[in-house]
């Protein structure tokens, strides 16, 4: 479960003005004002921190970022090494995540790179036109919007420019894995539709009511040709719950494929187990070793009860380096059930505040707002970090989370407890320029003044207990022997966000927040206010990323169900929660006229929430959402999309990560060092040529320095 970074504004200081950590939903887009070339080519920047370059028309779509990660020289040299390796390792899986995107979104990947690394000579806008829509299929991952999992096509890019680039780059030597006598003019007609066609197989993942949400979803988690009829009555109910496997149709049957070697997914989980047995002699606890030899257990043989001793391990480690990798999040899949793979690196920064929150777990599961047969008799304290993140892959890069709770497994959670990681320097990266602009556009004057001053604040603690003490928190019934998860299905990430979100807003007020120092007893009730109205007008600035008036993203549907529930009165309509949306001068507000009060209708859908998951009731969890979560007002939000149109400011952001470089001596690491030396392109360029390659550095060398005669390649 995951705290997406927020778009944009970057920075918790900036907070709920637009949804973060993907590309969102796009239309067609045509004719653009600028030159491409212009729009698409990177800052000239001294340094690779920071905005390094905007994309779409006007810079509007994405803004990609440079992210620093401070104090790594500062580790030791095992420490270091330790890193390395899992970073190799996050690199050699990030293209499955690709492939689970849709059955051609790799191939389309490859055939770009290899025309952008052939394209020489081509007619600059062409040459141009292709590198732009390159960078929105890596920040994606293919050609849906992350967020939306609608299909975008290119700014610029048509097809007859795909064709000439494709013959230049081909006369070049370019390779284009043509496969069973196909020609790559017959190649480029086959993807013609799923790269440029919006209205063909539009939608990645459908939940929508009534749909047949497999027949209408393209997620490459199901052959298109399944449906949920045959889903049902061909599929044993065990491999339904199967966390690390694709459903293939042959010959009309309905065929289960696990990620393991020597089947799915084979070769790169040959590559990531190779670099976790390199780190494997270099883990820092116990717990650490077992769970690394569990994960290389489950990828050789696709039992997933090693993945939950993985998990087991992992969260119960508390170590300097710590990493992800796995089949982890379910938020592709219509279903909520299979994994997408995700990577991450990282190290231990200041958690001072956030270990004393996780101490008081406990106490804050007493105070729920829910019946005490779903509250736990006594929480394990969990394990509670912030972070430097090094790299992200898969489901968690370009693209990031700004916090993530693990493992999603409710009787682990249960048992054992769950593990909490905030990644400060996503969390922290910022446009002091932007965050004003939106402040003074989206929020009414007698809320600004109080936003400025405590909206990081009460984002950061929004963050904090939405992680650590939201998604731990609770337990099911007695009687209910099956997840949650797997009862609820469709609606259940969303139900797990929104619950996590409620958590925050009904403990803000709490005295033990200042007891353990997380901002002084004066200024409590201004930090809540922040918080409750960066939520809530936060949630309707997202509207800016939409084309049409359906919410699909799983944490955009819990934050527009508490807006809209607060707002409408409840499922009866007869109720003051305090909570309005305004019009002034033409332009629409959130206004809460008693705070109070909201905090009484937070209590009310938190109590809600917690009973239906609880009971594993899908009925209500679906009708309710349904209902308050899926729909937004259209006249909100277009007037939201074109105040922020007015302002130029990019929805979305994708990162550009640090690059370990190590120092080689003799064949062994003797340094590694931290650099931002890449922007996106550079750097996704190496990662697809590193993928299967298990050099300790897979670039030539260049440069010797004098490091005790080692050779650092630069």
């Amino acid at each position: 479960m995951r705290v997406f970074a927020i778009t944009c504004l970057l920075s918790l200081a900036v907070g709920y003005m637009i949804t973060g950590d993907v590309l969102s939903q796009q239309k067609p887009r045509r004719a653009a004002t600028e030159p491409a070339e212009e729009r698409s080519q990177p800052r000239k920047a001294a340094t690779y921190v920071g905005e390094l370059e905007r994309l779409g028309k006007g810079g509007q779509d994405i803004l990609v970022l440079g992210v620093e990660a401070r104090g790594f020289d500062r580790l030791s040299l095992p420490q270091k090494q330790l890193a390395y390796y899992l970073y190799r390792a996050a690199i050699a899986g990030n293209d499955t995540f690709t492939d689970q995107i849709h059955r051609y979104a790799l191939e389309i990947k490859n055939l770009l790179e290899q025309i952008y690394l052939y394209s020489q000579g081509l007619p600059l806008p062409t040459r141009t036109a292709v590198h732009d829509y390159l960078k929105y299929v890596w920040i994606n991952h293919g050609q849906y919007g992350s967020e939306s999992h609608v299909k975008y096509v290119p700014n610029d890019l048509t097809f007859e420019m795909l064709k000439q680039a494709a013959a230049h780059a081909s006369s070049r030597g370019a390779h284009f894995d043509l496969a069973n006598g196909e020609t790559l003019d017959q190649k480029l007609e086959r993807l013609r539709p799923h790269i440029f066609d919006a209205n063909f197989e539009p939608l990645q993942t459908n939940q929508k009511k009534g749909d047949d949400i497999l027949a209408t979803s393209f997620v490459n988690l199901y052959d298109p040709r399944i449906t949920q009829e045959m889903f049902d009555k061909q599929v044993p109910e065990e491999w339904k719950a199967r966390l690390n496997v694709r459903f293939d149709l042959e010959n009309g049957k309905v065929i289960p494929r696990l990620h393991q070697i020597g089947g799915l997914y084979s070769k790169y989980l040959e590559t990531i187990s190779y670099w976790l047995k390199r780190a494997l002699p270099l883990v820092e606890s116990e717990e650490q070793k077992k769970g690394m030899e569990a994960l290389l257990q489950y990828y050789q043989t696709g039992d997933e009860d090693k993945f939950r001793e993985y998990s087991t391990h992992w969260l119960k480690s508390s170590t300097t380096i710590d990493y992800l990798n796995g089949f982890i999040e379910q938020y592709y899949d219509p279903r909520g059930v299979i994994g997408q793979y995700e990577a991450n690196v990282s190290y231990i920064s200041d958690s001072t505040l956030i270990s004393r929150l996780a101490a008081n777990a406990d106490y804050f599961e007493k105070k729920m707002p829910w019946p005490d047969a779903y509250k736990r008799a006594h929480v394990i304290p969990p394990v509670a970090n912030v972070v430097q993140v090094i790299v992200e892959t898969g489901d968690s890069g370009p693209t990031s989370p700004v916090a993530y709770n693990l493992p999603n497994y409710e009787d682990i959670r249960r048992d054992v407890g769950s593990k909490n990681i905030i990644l400060m320097n996503i969390e922290g990266a910022q446009s002091e320029k932007i965050k004003e602009q939106m402040i003074r556009e989206f929020y009414l004057p007698k809320y600004q003044d109080v936003y400025r001053k405590y909206g990081d604040i009460g984002r950061q603690w929004e963050v904090y207990m939405h992680e650590v003490i939201g998604h731990g928190s609770g337990q099911a019934d007695d009687r209910l022997k099956t997840d949650p998860r797997t009862l609820i299905g469709r609606a259940y990430s969303a139900l797990e966000e929104c619950r996590a979100d409620l958590v925050a807003l009904y403990h803000i007020l709490d005295p033990k927040l200042v007891e353990i120092g997380a901002f002084k007893a004066e200024d409590q009730r201004k930090v809540a206010e922040a918080q409750y109205i960066g939520y809530l007008q936060g949630n309707m600035n997202r509207y800016r990323s939409l084309e049409d008036d359906i919410v699909r993203e799983a944490h955009r549907k819990g934050r527009e169900l508490v807006l809209q529930y607060l707002v409408e009165g409840g499922e009866e309509g007869n109720k003051d929660f305090g909570v309005k949306v305004v019009q002034v001068n033409k332009n629409y507000y959130v206004e809460i006229a008693e705070l109070m009060k909201a905090h009484q209708g937070v209590a009310e859908i938190l109590n809600r929430l917690q009973i239906i998951k609880s009971t594993g009731d899908a009925e209500d969890a679906t009708r309710l959402f349904d209902r308050f979560g899926t729909r937004v007002n259209v006249a909100w939000r277009d007037n939201i999309k074109q105040r922020a149109a007015s302002l130029k400011i990019p929805r979305e952001n994708a990162f550009v990560f640090p690059q370990l470089v190590p120092v080689v001596q003799e064949g062994n690491i003797v340094d590694v060092r931290l650099e931002n030396k890449e922007d996106l392109t550079t750097q996704q360029l190496r990662f697809s040529r590193w993928q299967f390659n298990t050099e300790l550095w897979p670039e030539p060398v260049v440069k010797k320095v004098a490091v005790g005669g080692a050779r650092h390649p630069r």
